[in-house]
């Protein structure tokens, strides 16, 4: 079986560099690299979140079994936070032993932190595949954002900050994978609305504060897991939250008993398994649906009604909180 090898640097140089590549298509317009060969279909999709931050996302789909080789740029430093979802049979190979949880790459769906001299190895069964969001960091932009100065420095990805680790990867359901979701549905659309790197960006830089909030916290899920029965009473909350959020917020007493648990467990728990208060996962639940109400042509006072807000001031409040736009915002631009 024949390796086909892959130099990723930081997305600005790598854009400018594949050019030169065989059988490399480039639509500028759409930000979209197509790069096929005979067994492996690639695309690389890619958006400027802010300078020294860029979201890489990556589609490989295997025609026959095949296996890439993938090496770090080591001439530009860059940090890249990964998440991927896996189909099929795919199976990663770091090139050093020092990569803890080794075992967890070729999961179904992992988070994975790692710096410029990771190096890796992929073997696709045949119509295998990985969609990947890479967010890819300069540092003076990961030092800018983050505060690392109480952090352990024992920490895993510490030691990847530090280069005395390349990498290491998390099993994703620790994260907030919702998030993730959504940004997927977002970049997979076939029509971009007009508000599309906003909102683009707002998912972005929640993934990245969610993993860093979580990474960086004594306490969190990673450290202290929660039992099986905390963790299925969660998602029974989750899911009950997305059925029926257009009633109110049902209040901590009721989801902590849905959940068969005390309130304060529920609140521990519920921060841990997703980086938000219950309370702030229902609004942003409630304002996902009234921003697609929004695009679809609902009128602000309509969509405050069918979310069972007592006015439309309120709503418009609430929105522009998570949004950082008045809800008639978005309504004008959809109207132009």
């Amino acid at each position: 079986m024949d390796t086909t090898t892959w130099k990723i640097s930081y997305p600005e140089k790598f854009i400018a560099e594949i050019e030169h590549y065989p059988s490399v298509q480039h639509n500028h317009q759409n930000q979209q690299i197509q790069a096929h060969t005979q067994d492996l279909r690639t695309t690389f999709q890619y958006e400027k979140i802010e300078e020294g931050c860029y979201l890489f996302v990556v589609d490989m789909e295997a025609l026959e079994a095949t296996k890439i080789a993938i090496l770090g740029d080591r001439e530009v430093e860059y940090f890249c936070l990964s998440y991927q979802l896996i189909r099929g049979g795919v199976n990663k190979t770091p090139h050093k032993d020092n990569y803890q949880q080794s075992k967890a790459l070729s999961l179904p769906r992992i988070c994975s932190f790692y710096n410029n001299a990771f190096d890796y190895e992929t073997n696709f069964e045949e119509k295998a595949g990985i969609r990947a969001f890479i967010f890819c960091f300069k540092k003076e932009w990961l030092m800018q954002h983050i505060d690392l100065s109480s952090v352990d420095k024992q920490a895993g990805f510490m030691k990847v900050l530090a280069k005395e680790m390349d990498g290491i990867a998390y099993f994703n359901d620790s994260f907030y994978k919702d998030t993730y979701d959504e940004l997927n549905h977002v970049l997979s659309s076939h029509k971009r609305s007009p508000v599309y790197s906003l909102v683009v960006k707002k998912l972005s830089m929640a993934l990245i504060a969610d993993f860093f909030s979580i990474v960086t916290d004594p306490l969190s899920v990673l450290n202290v897991p929660a039992q099986p029965e905390e963790f299925d009473g969660i998602e029974n909350i989750k899911d009950y939250i997305h059925n029926h959020f257009r009633k109110g917020f049902p209040g901590l007493d009721y989801l902590a008993e849905l959940g068969k648990m005390t309130v304060p467990t529920m609140r521990r728990q519920f921060k841990r398994q997703t980086g938000k208060t219950a309370f702030d996962y229902f609004r942003e639940v409630q304002m996902r649906y009234a921003f697609e109400l929004l695009q679809q042509g609902h009128r602000v006072k309509q969509v405050a009604y069918l979310l069972s807000f007592s006015n439309a001031s309120n709503f418009s409040r609430t929105f522009k909180e998570v949004y950082r736009l008045p809800p008639a915002a978005i309504v004008k631009l959809i109207d132009e």
